[in-house]
């Protein structure tokens, strides 16, 4: 009775030049984005409380 085995093996190095500005780069990235969602949830927040004020 023939029994066939298959497997696979991949085997893959990942290497990147620069790493010292990668951390840098994100980094303002980072606080780019944490100033955008702040100033995106007070102005939701605003919207909303004007919202709620005229309701009657």
């Amino acid at each position: 009775m023939p029994i066939e085995i298959r497997e696979i093996v991949i085997k893959t190095e990942i290497s990147s030049t620069g790493q010292s500005n990668a951390g840098t780069i994100r980094e303002k990235d980072l606080n780019m984005l944490k100033r955008q969602l702040l100033e995106e949830c007070k102005r939701i927040i605003s919207e909303t409380s004007k919202k709620q004020t005229y309701k009657r």
